[in-house]
């Protein structure tokens, strides 16, 4: 396997790696904004993308995993583990905070088994689905 970060070529690739995502209002922009931004790391096996994500720096001057994405057809393989930890090392802040729905639990395992610790709740974000903040502290030298 191969994390590189994205670019204009990959946004199909990773747009059929995500089921449900042309069903999210704005999702394929926010991919495309990532990409040309650089923040967003593709995972490449036998030159297939088979998951991504996006960090970026948005949370309170915080860096933030906003996506993980691993094609269901590869989940369980620490494609999604790997995604994370090389998001983390891009970090320019000693603490990366992300979220997923409570309904998520294959994220909310992903994340607990990464180390990340729950931080908070937000409520009203997708109605009855409240949205489980997470962190994860890398230690002062990631600043």
């Amino acid at each position: 396997m191969q994390i590189r970060p994205a670019a204009r070529a990959d946004l199909d690739e990773m747009v059929a790696a995500d089921a449900g995502l042309r069903a999210i209002p704005g999702r394929v922009e926010l991919l495309r904004d990532a990409i040309a931004a650089g923040t967003a790391l593709v995972a490449v096996v036998s030159g297939a993308i088979v998951g991504y994500a996006v960090l970026d720096h948005s949370f309170y001057g915080n860096a933030f995993l906003a996506l993980v994405v691993v094609r269901a057809d590869s989940r369980r393989r620490g494609f999604g583990t790997a995604l994370v930890r090389a998001a983390e090392a891009r970090a320019r802040t000693p603490k990366v905070f992300t979220s997923t729905n409570a309904s998520n639990l294959p994220m909310q395992r992903l994340l607990d088994a990464a180390g990340y610790e729950r931080s908070g709740v937000i409520e009203n974000l997708d109605s009855g689905d409240p949205e489980l903040v997470y962190v994860r502290f890398l230690g002062e030298d990631a600043a």
